[in-house]
């Protein structure tokens, strides 16, 4: 319980910070951020899921980050478990509308088994050093992504990067994250960690 109000509390404090940036340092940051995810993905190919932003995460267009890559979107999904919504990723999505945490999700497409997609891009409050995530609190990508072992790309405003963040065992790590003036890499099985 104690991670939980610790969680509440970093993610008020971030969510203050997000909101004190203005639209064109979004907007710088978003670019750099996207050329930095350019230059990593350049030569990948395949099924890698990726997200559409809500006002506090990072505008990337995906289709300039690589255009050989088959970009898959989340959507809410409840088939499996009414009271417990889980996140889907598809492909070949044309139509998207506001789910009901406010992101764009498709309305169409092809789901993908999470098996089979390549790697994450996955936008955050917050990153810490060590690889953990700050999400909005309803644990959709530590679900979705339990127990998957290929790549983790966090994705966030400079701001939003912490020395270390609450986490309780369930979060997931991410394997590197992605800033407008950096790339952080994390080893997780070494504990070496360090600035590109």
């Amino acid at each position: 319980m104690c991670g939980v109000v610790l969680k509440s509390i970093v993610r008020n404090n971030i969510l203050d910070k997000l909101s004190a940036l203005s639209p064109y340092e979004k907007k710088r940051q978003s670019v750099l951020i996207q050329n930095r995810l350019n230059k990593i993905l350049k030569n990948e190919s395949g099924p890698w899921a990726a997200y559409l932003n809500l006002s506090d995460e990072p505008e990337i267009q995906w289709d300039q980050v690589s255009s050989r890559i088959d970009w898959l979107f989340p959507r809410l999904n409840n088939e499996n478990n009414e009271n417990n919504e889980n996140l889907e990723f598809r492909k070949s999505a044309v139509n998207f509308s506001r789910s009901a945490l406010g992101f764009s999700e498709p309305q169409d497409g092809i789901p993908v088994d999470i098996k089979n997609i390549r790697g994450f891009l996955i936008p955050g409050l917050a990153f810490d050093k060590h690889g953990y995530r700050l999400g909005r609190g309803k644990g959709y990508y530590d679900r979705a992504l339990a127990g998957y072992s290929g790549f983790k790309f966090g994705v966030c405003f400079e701001t939003s990067l912490c020395d270390e963040l609450p986490h309780e065992e369930h979060d997931i790590r991410c394997d590197q994250i992605v800033t407008a003036n950096q790339i952080y890499t994390v080893n997780k099985s070494e504990g070496v960690r360090k600035w590109n």
